[in-house]
């Protein structure tokens, strides 16, 4: 996706500058007199001398439209910090400039901050050029410096702000009659339509960016149009028509000759050749990608260049490459504070542990993916996140039975088992503690994992036939602390551990591996002590023939009070003598 189209081109090859009134002051003190009416942050002020230190040497500045014209080239190019000081001394050296002019020239510098990642530096510049746009009523440089706010807290992942500071730019836009900042806006809010599922909308801004762009003459507006429109067509599967995007893209962008969309536009075909199984012209869009980045040295899409490269090498079977890629992508993803790549890049991660039978790494990667979507989810940032949520539950589960298929196969004889009793004690949790269907979701997973310990106890140890020795029954006793500690180093949305710990723990507190008693044990662990009781008491074990129900309920009503919490069995009893928890099976709320 084309995050932000409005970082890198606010200007053509003139300056185009809306001026209400000249101003009649200095821009260092309309700065000032902003500065003592508003509140700005500590970053702010810092940037704030920096705008008029002494220009660097050997930069020498012919007027604004030079500069314009020079800077635009260094862009393009990559070379950020030679833009940067072209900038700087500008402000330092042009004389007579208005203060829109330094706002201009205070954005542009912001813009390369942006570019680099250095998003507090970019902040605090954009706002110092706001208060001078505001002081001088000048609408469209509001506008312009607003539009680089919101690309900054996109960044950030902040789409709700994101997105009201976007609407603002556009609004001032409109009332500017500012085409270049109108599009810039419009396509940045059809980038968070698109990322919030609503392909509709996307589709429409992207169209109608393209149309005025290609009637304005506004080259960069209409690449960053094709690239996003190409996305959305790769996603609704019109592959063709996503190629016709993208090519006309990159045709535009080797025109102009703007290296940052050439280096996106390729890692964006490089994604569209995978989905066309074309995996060699994907590795090579990814070096061309490659090798415009280390040429110019661009490094706005680093890590989206090392997540491109991990699909590559997963679609081409080379596994171990793509958990570098992967890796490398997740560590650019925290250093930038890019929530959507990372949680992306840790689903990637998952498929691939999963695929390699890691099933701890693997949750541990869907756990990370759950955190990061649903925290985007409680700020109302990502519509289509219960989709993505959906799915990763989907996966925690699949993970979770094959986890206990594992346990099975070293038990001969409890095939089946965690599964049945996960049926049984999600059926009675729903009646002890009217649990929504959120906590049903992780109880199950819980129960499914409650042996997970057992992958610890020899197998010819839990297949005995006869009576367990004494040094066997300490190995089978551990199986619960062992289980906690095999899921020690995963998160999980919900706290499962207590039903792996506990579940043998009894009500008189005779129980392993704590001796825990009454309601010192955690009710999820006592419902599953009952639920698993009766699975071993009615199935075939090495040591015993199954019981029916009612033998198995004559033995476990003698343990009321002494194994069994009294009002829990009574729950129980109740449950299975009406047989609704057949019909009430828990494996339904399966995502």
């Amino acid at each position: 996706m084309v995050r932000d189209p409005g970082a890198r081109v606010e200007f053509d090859a003139r300056p185009r500058l809306a001026r209400p009134h000249e101003c009649s002051h200095s821009t260092r003190d309309a700065a000032v007199r902003w500065l003592s009416a508003h509140p700005m942050d500590s970053a702010s002020r810092t940037i704030l001398p920096l705008v008029f230190e002494p220009a660097p040497a050997g930069n020498p500045v012919a007027g604004l439209v030079d500069v314009t014209v020079r800077g635009q080239l260094l862009e393009r190019e990559g070379r950020w910090q030679d833009a940067r000081a072209l900038y700087r001394s500008a402000l330092r050296k042009l004389s007579g400039s208005s203060a829109a002019e330094n706002a201009q020239l205070m954005r542009w510098v912001a813009r390369t901050h942006i570019q680099e990642s250095e998003l507090e530096p970019a902040r605090a510049w954009a706002q110092v050029a706001l208060a001078l746009s505001e002081e001088t009523l000048d609408e469209a440089g509001c506008g312009h410096a607003v539009n680089i706010l919101a690309i900054v807290e996109w960044r950030l992942s902040n789409l709700d702000e994101a997105q009201h500071l976007y609407r603002r730019a556009l609004a001032s836009a409109h009332a500017a009659g500012e085409e270049r900042l109108a599009a810039m806006a419009a396509s940045n809010l059809g980038v968070i339509a698109s990322v919030r599922g609503d392909v509709g909308e996307a589709t429409r801004n992207f169209e109608s960016v393209l149309a005025s762009a290609r009637g304005a003459g506004l080259v960069d507006q209409a690449i960053a149009a094709l690239i996003n429109l190409g996305l959305i067509h790769t996603r609704l599967g019109s592959l063709e028509t996503a190629h016709s995007a993208f090519s006309e893209a990159l045709e535009l962008a080797t025109v102009i000759g703007d290296m940052g969309m050439l280096i996106t536009v390729n890692l964006e075909i490089a994604k569209l050749r995978i989905h066309q199984q074309r995996y060699d012209e994907a590795f090579a869009c990814c070096g061309q990608a490659g090798a415009i980045a280390e040429r110019t040295g661009h490094t706005h899409a680093d890590g989206e260049a090392q997540h491109v490269r991990g699909l590559v090498a997963v679609a081409v079977g080379d596994r171990l490459t793509a958990e570098a890629h992967f890796l490398s992508a997740e560590e650019i993803a925290i250093q930038r504070s890019d929530l959507i790549l990372e949680g992306e890049t840790a689903r990637e991660l998952a498929g691939l542990y999963s695929v390699d039978g890691r099933n701890r790494q693997t949750l541990q990667r869907l756990n990370q993916a759950h955190r990061i979507f649903t925290q985007l989810r409680a700020r109302r940032e990502l519509a289509d996140v219960d989709r993505r949520t959906t799915q990763l539950e989907a996966d925690f589960l699949e993970v979770a039975r094959k986890w206990g298929d594992t346990i099975e196969s070293k038990d001969h004889y409890t095939q089946g088992h965690c599964v049945r009793v996960a049926d049984l004690a999600c059926a009675l949790w729903s009646r002890a503690a009217e649990g929504d269907s959120t906590s049903l979701f992780w109880f199950r997973i819980g129960v499914l994992l409650h042996d997970v310990g057992k992958l610890m106890v020899p197998a010819e140890v839990l297949n005995k036939p006869g009576k367990l020795n004494a040094e066997e029954w300490a190995l089978v006793r551990r199986h619960p602390s062992a289980g906690v500690e095999l899921l020690a180093d995963i998160e999980f949305p919900w706290d499962v551990r207590p039903i792996v710990q506990s579940h043998h723990e009894k009500w008189d507190g005779s129980g392993y591996p704590h001796g825990l008693a009454g309601e010192a044990i955690p009710l999820t662990a006592r419902v599953v002590c009952i639920a698993d009781v009766y699975d071993a008491l009615t199935s075939r074990r090495s040591y015993k023939e199954p019981f029916t129900h009612e033998m198995a309920m004559e033995v476990m009503r003698k343990q009321i009070g002494l194994g069994f919490d009294p009002a829990l069995f009574a729950q129980f009893e109740e449950m299975v003598r009406d047989g609704s928890w057949r019909a009430a099976d828990a494996s339904k709320v399966d995502a």
